[in-house]
């Protein structure tokens, strides 16, 4: 367990100075599908993360390695992006009526 959070927090750490960096911010924008890629967080994130898989040290007990080092990529961006930004941010939907604004879960 300590294994994935420190893989957790690491892998939030160094994608946010990544995104930072202005070498990569250059090379991202350089091309339109990398834009994309690069402006999407929970998009960039899975990337980025399943680079960090093999340095991580966290095992799942799945015998397939490559389907080990996606499920643990999926799991690991949509559990840093709701920590980030939270979950009625990504899941609440925004309900607009007689001028005024309500925020309903779903």
């Amino acid at each position: 367990m300590i294994d994935f959070l420190i893989y957790l927090g690491s892998g939030k750490l160094l994608l946010f100075f990544a995104k930072k960096f202005p070498p990569i911010r250059h090379f991202m924008k350089s091309r339109e599908l990398l834009s994309e890629l690069y402006d999407c967080d929970l998009c960039f994130g899975f990337w980025f993360y399943l680079l960090l898989v093999p340095f991580s040290g966290v095992e799942i007990n799945i015998k397939n390695k490559i389907l080990k080092w996606i499920i643990l990529a999926c799991f690991s961006t949509y559990v840093a992006q709701t920590m980030s930004v939270g979950h009625e941010e990504l899941f609440g939907k925004m309900v607009i009526m007689d001028g005024y604004t309500d925020r309903k879960e779903t």
